[in-house]
């Protein structure tokens, strides 16, 4: 987002002064994790082996839900093919789910622990409603930027926002 959208003169709205009513009515959030691409190798031998770690977690970091892809063996640029994620609010943050972000975390797997290669966070309350029998959208993001200068890749996903039933009709 460039800053000459976003001038300081222009008033900002919480998502809370809406109401209730806007965060009531979602049911949950799906979606695929699609590949990555241009990750770094850390591994002394052969490449990286990347998974994906992904967590539903509330405004304070709290994680909700996750789920993990599959792993994929000396690849820099995996391809994921049938990692599919959905996730509902618990009760407790039932009626918060804009409230609440997406974390994609990129991880090597390897002799020691995971190593993390790269991450992202959306919040929800930036990915648009699924329409009844439509398809989540097409996000891109970076995985981040390492020491200021050198990006650790990129991850392709699918991202839908389900409104509970009855909000189209």
């Amino acid at each position: 987002f460039g800053s000459s959208h976003f001038g300081s003169s222009q008033k900002r709205v919480k998502l809370g002064q809406f109401g209730d009513c806007c965060n009531s009515t979602m049911a949950g959030v799906r979606g695929k994790v699609l590949k990555a691409a241009g990750l770094k190798n850390v591994d002394l031998f052969g490449k990286s082996d990347p998974f994906v770690r992904v967590t539903l977690e509330d405004a304070k970091g709290e994680i909700i839900s996750e789920m993990k892809t599959s792993t994929k063996t000396d690849d820099l640029d995996p391809v994921w093919d049938d990692e599919s994620f959905s996730f509902s609010p618990d009760d407790k943050h039932s009626g918060h789910l804009l409230d609440c972000s997406l974390r994609f975390k990129v991880m090597d797997t390897g002799l020691g622990p995971d190593v993390e290669l790269g991450q992202s966070l959306v919040p929800l309350k930036l990915v648009p409603l699924m329409e009844e029998g439509g398809e989540e959208k097409l996000f891109e993001f970076s995985l981040g930027i390492a020491h200021g200068k050198s990006p650790l890749g990129m991850l392709t996903l699918q991202i839908g926002v389900i409104p509970s039933a009855g909000w189209f009709s």
